[in-house]
Parts: C-alpha cells; structure tokens; sequence
C-alpha cells in the first residue's frame, strides 16, 4: 500500500522595477533570514531568468523567477515546492498561495517598491 501524503507547493506574483538580484536580496532578508539565491546560470528554466535559495528549507525549494517592470508580461514569481520527488509516497499538492500573499503583504508593507499581485 502506498503512502499518501500532502507537499507543500505555492505562488506568488509580484511587479517591480528592481532587478531579479535586488528583489532577491529583500526577499531573503524579509522571509529566509538571509539565506542567499543563487544558481542564475544554471538556466533552470531556458527563457525566463530564475534563482533559487541555495539550500532548501524542510525539503523545499524556493524559485524566484521573471522579469522587472509594470508592463502586463512583465512580472516574477516566487515558488515554493518539494526539493525532491519521493518515490514511494504518493503526491497530494497542498496549496499555500493565499497564505505567501498574506505574508509577503506583512512583510513587505513598508516597500514601495514592490507589488504583490493578489491570486
């Protein structure tokens, strides 16, 4: 018999004139406790610039992913998923979208700069 259980998976958008890098910086700073992203030129995903949180928390990873500007095609996403897949338990996606948005809103409610695109 199969186990079965929930993975943590989540999104979040986001628009900003600042770069990839420099959103990352205050990302980390406000929800990792500085952790660093890193991995840009590992291409992990081919047309879109992303970064990742160079070691994962509680198995998961953090992909932050996009482009800069207020133009309707450009914005990032921040994801949260399994680091690595579990073969023998089977994969119930337990979504946390609504509560990165409650979270990035407390935290980041004194940045200007910043603007989380509700779900």
């Amino acid at each position: 018999m199969q186990k079965v259980a929930p993975f943590i998976v989540g999104y979040v958008s986001l628009k900003s004139e600042l770069s990839l890098e420099e959103l990352a910086v205050i990302l980390s700073q406000k929800l990792f406790g500085g952790l660093e992203f890193g991995g840009k030129e590992l291409e992990i995903h081919e047309e879109v610039p992303a970064i990742f949180l160079n070691e994962p928390i509680l198995g998961l990873k953090v992909v932050l992913e996009g482009y800069s500007g207020f133009e309707d095609e450009s914005h990032f996403t921040l994801s949260v998923s399994p680091w690595i897949t579990l073969s023998d338990i089977e994969r119930i996606d337990m979504r946390i979208d609504d509560y990165l948005v409650g979270l990035l809103k407390v935290q980041l409610k004194d940045i200007d700069s910043i603007k989380i695109l509700e779900v």
